[in-house]
């Protein structure tokens, strides 16, 4: 399996190095490749090191995958599974962790293309991304949801039979500590919460993209009770000044980045992103297991998962469309409670044990096929 890095801090090197070790725990024999693995593996996982020269940051999509293919020359595997937009030159399975020319669309779409044309990084992602996709250039697509699946079938002609849709996983159990009572009660403390306020949990490191201003639009008309709690390390200033425009300064925390933000799950009351757009939005996944409602856009993952009335309400990305999804968990505790519960059972579902099995279903169906060649 290659990637560029594994580690516990990333989105894909994350979710790569849960599944990689998912993987060797039910028995596959399994190599990681890549310039670093944080942790370093343990037996049964191994690691082929890939030396990499010093390298500008935007170069490393282009440079990695031929610094990889070079020092596998030698090697002898059953399945090269790639993830994400370093891949090697030669693969059998890609994980489509994201489509980068969808989200490019997007940019120009919604006025940003500017920023993104001054940056080389995204020309030579796009660059890989197109290579990756080529025709015979892999055998299947793990797409991480349906709408990823979509984009790589729109983009680049990815055929449809040749997609699997398996989603990432969440740790369940991170989000469900047993001393949830006491984390709750602590950062609520820490923010000055009383008992009474509905903590409506924003997370995020984007916030223009994840809708942090349509969620600010919307306080003033939800009651007082109701504070926005954001979590998430971009410049709070421009929605600091909007917040004391719109009257509700005093009603929005800004808890700046956390290290455990599983705290702040358990500190919320309900869970609202109303982004832009998502490749697999795995904190909604993060806010169920925590047992909090759902508030959201109906985008990649979140239209996969969130059921409008059983764990949750999708909403446009508008300030009145998001009070009038609000307003009946702010005034209803019991509402908030059922929805939240819902969320959480359905979220059982995403484990990666689960997520490991369906992987190794798609190495025998390349394998199957190879043999019937």
């Amino acid at each position: 399996m290659s990637s560029f890095h594994f580690n516990h801090q990333g989105g894909i090197e994350r979710a790569s190095y849960e599944l990689a070790s998912e993987l060797a725990a039910q028995g596959d024999e399994l190599t990681l490749v890549a310039t670093d693995v944080h942790p370093e593996p343990s037996p049964p996982l191994t690691w082929h090191r890939v030396a990499m020269p010093k390298t500008p940051g935007f170069l490393i999509p282009s440079v990695y995958p031929a610094r990889a293919t070079k020092s596998l020359a030698n090697a002898t595997f059953d399945i090269l599974h790639n993830q994400g937009g370093c891949a090697l030159r030669r693969q059998d399975v890609i994980t489509a962790h994201s489509c980068h020319r969808a989200w490019w669309t997007m940019k120009l779409h919604h006025g940003e293309a500017a920023r993104a044309l001054l940056n080389p990084l995204h020309h030579v992602v796009l660059r890989v991304e197109r290579a990756n996709y080529r025709p015979n250039a892999y055998s299947r697509v793990i797409a991480v949801s349906a709408g990823v699946g979509r984009e790589v079938t729109e983009h680049y002609g990815v055929p449809a039979e040749k997609i699997r849709v398996i989603p990432n996983a969440v740790d369940i159990g991170k989000f469900q500590p047993l001393d949830a009572a006491a984390r709750r009660a602590r950062v609520r403390a820490q923010h000055g919460l009383d008992d009474d306020d509905v903590a409506l949990l924003w997370v995020g490191k984007e916030f223009r993209r994840k809708g942090l201003e349509p969620l600010l639009r919307a306080l003033p008309a939800l009651g007082h009770a109701a504070k926005a709690l954001v979590v998430g390390g971009d410049d709070p200033t421009h929605y600091r000044t909007l917040a004391a425009q719109l009257g509700v300064a005093d009603r929005v925390i800004f808890a700046g980045h956390s290290s455990q933000v599983e705290d702040y799950f358990a500190a919320g009351d309900a869970f609202v992103l109303p982004t832009l757009y998502e490749a697999f939005a795995l904190v909604t996944l993060e806010a169920a297991a925590a047992g909090l409602p759902l508030v959201t856009t109906e985008v990649n993952g979140t239209e996969d998962f969130v059921v409008d009335g059983e764990n949750g309400f999708l909403t446009e990305r508008d300030g009145g469309s998001i009070a009038r999804a609000l307003a009946p968990l702010v005034a209803d505790s019991t509402l908030r409670r059922r929805l939240g519960e819902n969320a959480r059972r359905m979220v059982s579902d995403y484990r990666w044990d689960a997520v490991a099995r369906r992987t190794h279903a798609v190495y025998e169906e390349v394998l199957e096929e190879r043999a019937r060649r």
